[in-house]
């Protein structure tokens, strides 16, 4: 095995791939990565089992071959490296990287020892910016809870000629709809939506997509992921979105985040509670804590209904409206026991809500 590369493309490759790689599994294998030199191209293989990630970069190879050498220490030894080219060399069972002046000889393990990868089928598109958008405005949504498998990832698919992207844990929901048209159903685990984002950073155009009995396929121009699909049925969660409403509040995104974090200042941990109240153009938005003592803010609205209070948990709220695009947005209100809907104003702009379930204070 034998090889010159271009430093930057092929740290730029390891960096995103390193991402796949499992550092704290009992199996040593998944620290490395694996490299294949074939024919003018390097392909680096990453996987933790969950995630089986390749990515291809061209490359002078004058001797094929292929080795397992550890992902940190050789993303550490390229990015250290000042030339502008990196030449590999298998030589009695180590890895030699040279760059400049500088010479590493890398332990390495045999090939062989490297999980199979699945093989990658596609058969629809994503767009590559909305897909990264998708996961930028639902990831938190998402549930951490081992309990709760099906709600563990994003949840994509059609309706309606639109395409969904959903993330809830049973408290919050975030939904996300493109325009585009996506004949496949993908369940895809929080880890991998890490993965892919680090993937899509800056790209453009689209994104193949396909699926098997486990896997979830995903290919770009220079790598191919393969992510193990959750298993488990999403729940119904158009079912729970209300469509008629009581009060409907057209609020100053901005200016109802600087609210809620000016009385996060008091708040014992960052999940505080927070009391809303809605009255003539007004909302009064009040903080209790035992310890520390209470505060009150105050912003106009658009709002000319009968007077009306909610509880809500205060960091839901926050993380709801930072992932708006737009200046305002209308808060949806049934009554103070049912999930409230926060809609972006300009459906065009930002087609995106959030479901916060409010609280008792």
């Amino acid at each position: 095995m034998k090889f010159s590369v271009d430093r930057e493309e092929f740290l730029s490759a390891l960096s995103k791939a390193k991402s796949a790689t499992e550092k704290k599994s009992a199996l040593p294998v998944l620290n490395n990565f694996l490299l294949q030199a074939k024919e003018d191209t390097i392909i680096i293989k990453a996987t933790d089992l969950e995630n089986f990630l390749s990515f291809t970069v061209k490359a002078d190879v004058s001797q094929e071959g292929s080795i397992a050498v550890n992902a940190d220490k050789l993303t550490s030894v390229v990015k250290s490296l000042s030339s502008a080219f990196v030449h590999g060399e298998l030589k009695e069972g180590k890895l030699t990287i040279t760059g400049g002046r500088s010479t590493f000889r890398l332990t390495a393990l045999e090939p062989e020892d490297f999980p199979e990868f699945p093989q990658v089928v596609v058969s629809a598109q994503l767009s590559a910016r909305e897909l990264s958008k998708a996961i930028d405005k639902t990831e938190y949504a998402i549930s951490k809870e081992d309990s709760r498998y099906a709600l563990q990832g994003m949840y994509i698919h059609e309706h309606k000629g639109k395409t969904h992207f959903v993330g809830s844990d049973g408290h919050r929901l975030a939904l996300y709809f493109t325009a585009s048209e996506f004949p496949l159903e993908l369940l895809l685990p929080r880890k991998s939506l890490k993965v892919i984002e680090g993937l899509l950073k800056g790209s453009i155009g689209e994104v193949l997509a396909g699926k098997d009995e486990s896997f979830a396929h995903l290919k770009g121009e220079e790598w191919e992921l393969s992510v193990r699909l959750l298993e488990g049925e999403y729940p119904d969660y158009l079912s729970v979105i209300p469509q008629s409403f009581n009060a409907e509040i057209l609020v100053d995104k901005d200016e109802f985040l600087k609210s809620l974090k000016r009385l996060s200042a008091i708040a014992e941990s960052s999940a505080f509670p927070v009391k809303l109240s809605f009255q003539d153009h007004l909302a009064i938005l009040e903080i209790s804590e035992p310890e520390y003592g209470e505060g009150r803010d105050e912003m106009e609205v658009d709002y000319a209904g009968e007077p009306i209070e909610l509880g809500f948990n205060g960091k839901y709220l926050i993380e709801a409206l930072e992932s708006f695009d737009v200046r305002k947005v209308w808060v949806k209100i049934i009554d103070p026991d049912t999930a409230v809907v926060i809609e972006s104003e300009d459906k065009e702009r930002d087609p995106y809500l959030c479901l916060v379930m409010p609280m008792r204070i």
